[in-house]
Order: structure tokens, then sequence, then C-alpha cells
């Protein structure tokens, strides 16, 4: 931010605004992150730039969320989605609509529509392979009260020698490159719990290292033809 200020090329700030005013607010910096908000909207007053008034729009609903009026940042999210999506950048429409998603979780806990909003978001994002953002938002689906859930029946399923859908998303997650702990804070665990299902799945998969889970996690995953 204090080298966009020094050059004062505001629309240099569609790539980076978001992620400052997200990290400033939730810092509990929250009038700093107003005052950046500020600062960016004034610097592209009469200006022609698509991405960074989306980006704009992003840091608005940020602010709103910030305060906690949901709805209004739900409505801002929508909003900002829509402009990524007309450029196209379909990577932030969706980041966008799991930040909508979350918003309308948190306004309305025990609303199965933000957990379908949710859930959609997690499969824009797995199509594009953003496997960190997936694992993220399916976290926070299986936190959500309102979510569909299953009956667990009595005891544990057995999964003989296929990956139970937990170890799944650690060899996806490991295979990405991520270490033990990124994965622990990612889906919420503890290292060593990671640790076993990263075991488990080398020894399910017949795979030699970690660099070789994605791969052959996808192959087990495919359907027979």
């Amino acid at each position: 931010m204090a080298r966009l200020r020094a050059k004062a090329v505001w629309v240099w700030a569609a790539e980076l605004a978001p992620w400052a005013v997200e990290a400033t607010a939730r810092a509990g910096r929250r009038d700093t992150a107003g005052e950046m908000v500020e600062e960016f909207a004034a610097g592209m007053e009469g200006r022609v730039a698509p991405a960074a008034f989306a980006a704009l729009m992003w840091c608005r609903a940020l602010l709103a969320e910030a305060d906690g009026d949901f709805p209004e940042a739900a409505d801002r999210f929508r909003r900002a989605r829509t402009r990524y999506q007309a450029l196209p950048r379909p990577y932030e429409a969706a980041l966008a609509a799991e930040a909508c998603a979350r918003c309308a979780v948190a306004g309305r806990p025990q609303s199965a529509a933000g957990a379908a909003e949710l859930a959609a978001a997690a499969h824009e994002l797995e199509a594009m392979g953003a496997t960190w953002d997936v694992a993220r938002v399916r976290a926070h689906l299986r936190a959500h009260p309102g979510a569909q859930r299953r009956r667990p029946r009595a005891g544990r399923p057995s999964y003989g020698e296929r990956l139970s859908p937990r170890e799944e998303e650690v060899a996806e997650l490991a295979g990405a490159g991520l270490s033990n702990r990124e994965i622990a804070a990612t889906l919420h665990l503890s290292p060593r719990t990671v640790e076993q299902h990263v075991a488990r799945a080398l020894r399910k998969l017949g795979a030699l290292s970690r660099k070789d889970l994605a791969v052959k996690d996808r192959k087990n995953s495919e359907p027979e033809s």
C-alpha cells in the first residue's frame, strides 16, 4: 500500500487491495481498513478500470462484513462477483461467491441456503484446481449447522483399501505441496492426525512420495468405463 501511495497508480490496487483490507480488518484494525478503502476509492475517481472497481466493491463488502452487516456484505460480494464474471476473472468470481455464502451463513446460521451456496462455491473452485481454497470452504461447510448431514450409521464405516473422504482431502493437499502443519490448519485437524492420514493414503495408493499422491488419488477416484 505504501508503494501504491508513492506511485499513485491506483489501478494496480486491483490485485492487492482486497487482501490488504481483509488482513487489516481481521487484525482488528477496522478504522485503518476503512481509510485504505476510501483512499483507494478516491484514487480511482474518474478512471475506467473494471478490474479495479470490482476489487473496490470487494473491499467495501469486507468492511460491511467486519461491521457485522452481513446482508449488506453479501449484496456487495454478489455485485463484485458479477463484475468479475463479466471481465471474465473466474477465480476472483468464485472467491466472491464463497464470501457471499460466508456472509449468508453468518447472517442466518440455521439456514440451509447458506450451506448450498458454500457447496456451489466449492464446486467452482474445485473445477479450477484451487485445492487449498476447496479445503477451506469444505471445512467451513462441515461446521455449518444448516448443512444437510446423513444420519451416522452404527460404528465407523470401513473403507478397506479405498481412501476415506478425509484421506482423500489430505492426500489431495499433500500432493499439492502443503506441509502437514498447513494441512492441519486448513482442515482443522492436529498435525499428528494429518500424518496418520498421509501414511494411510501412501500405503493404500502405493505412492512412493507425497508428490505422487495427487495423481494417484485422482486416478483412484475416476469411475471405471
